[in-house]
């Protein structure tokens, strides 16, 4: 009898492994695939968006879509900025090329921190169909109905330039609200101010600029990574202002896609933008004690994308 309950054990032992490791090559399989024909998120995602005492800082750049995420080595080819700004002004974010996480800060002043990150262009190319369903997902009807009035559909393969402009916000010690700034990213989300904790309204505003001005009329979304929440998504008004009611604590994600005709010494048809800014909405408890790590959801895992995928990432 014994080695009947031993035997089932291991068979369902072996199950489900295989289950797992099948459900793992799936994920990939999907990331893979979506890297080649999708457009994906990008954002910094530091080990802990909390400091109680200030020290180092290991801070991921991570790629994905949905769920999950994959973190992407460091790549100096790609990095034009890669910074923390905070109470004693800006330093490096530095790491070795090829390292994970990608980079390596060390906050020991107290205070309100925001990680920027700027990477050059890069370049993909997607079948017409596949380009323009991309810009529906992501809400360029702009682009959509230019494309319409080029006579667009008659393309076969769509060439484009992107770039990646991506934030995340810290906090060292016990301090006050956390305050965001212009980082001089050519797309960018800027946090107003936090309300104090009276305030239980819930409601976080955030501006979108291109080039140091308001972008309006565009696509905005926040979204929990690591979760199954559905995504929050309204556009922009005429000073590139939107609004969400976050409540659920834990890491949230606000991000927006924009795109113009590429430039003419681009070898591209059209160039985007991504902007995404991270942070962490404390549960009510672990803000009470002052450890907002309590309320993490984990979303870029600790994977190392394909090379071949990187370097369109």
């Amino acid at each position: 009898m014994a080695g009947g309950i031993s035997a089932r054990r291991a068979a369902a032992v072996v199950t489900n492994f295989r289950k797992r490791s099948f459900a793992v090559l799936l994920g990939l399989a999907a990331a893979l695939d979506c890297a080649s024909a999708c457009a994906h998120e990008f954002w910094v995602e530091p080990a802990t968006f909390t400091l109680e005492s200030g020290g180092r800082l290991g801070i991921r750049l991570c790629v994905g879509d949905g769920f999950e995420g994959w973190s992407l080595a460091r790549n100096a080819q790609r990095i034009e900025k890669f910074v923390a700004t905070g109470p004693a002004g800006e330093q490096p974010v530095v790491g070795l090329d090829g390292s994970e996480p990608a980079g390596i800060a060390r906050l020991t002043t107290p205070g309100g921190y925001v990680i920027a990150y700027r990477s050059n262009r890069a370049f993909t190319e997607m079948p017409t169909l596949k380009f323009d369903a991309y810009l529906k997902d992501k809400g360029l009807d702009r682009i959509v109905a230019l494309r319409a009035r080029q006579g667009a559909d008659r393309q076969q393969v769509v060439h484009e330039a992107y770039s990646r402009n991506s934030k995340a916000l810290i906090r060292v010690g016990n301090t006050g609200a956390i305050v965001d700034r212009r980082m001089g990213l050519r797309l960018e989300l800027v946090a107003a101010p936090e309300r104090s904790s009276a305030d239980r309204s819930d409601i976080h505003t955030y501006q979108l600029l291109f080039d140091g001005r308001p972008l309006a009329d565009a696509l905005v979304a926040a979204t929990r990574p690591g979760t199954s929440d559905e995504d929050l998504k309204v556009r922009t008004d005429a000073e590139g202002r939107v609004n969400f009611r976050l409540s659920a604590p834990g890491m949230w994600r606000v991000a927006a896609v924009h795109m113009i005709e590429a430039p003419r010494d681009v070898a591209a048809d059209w160039e985007s933008l991504w902007a995404s800014l991270t942070f962490e909405i404390p549960s009510r408890s672990s803000a009470v004690a002052g450890d907002t790590g309590k309320a993490r959801n984990a979303a870029c895992r600790n994977k190392i994308i394909a090379p071949a995928v990187q370097a369109r990432s």
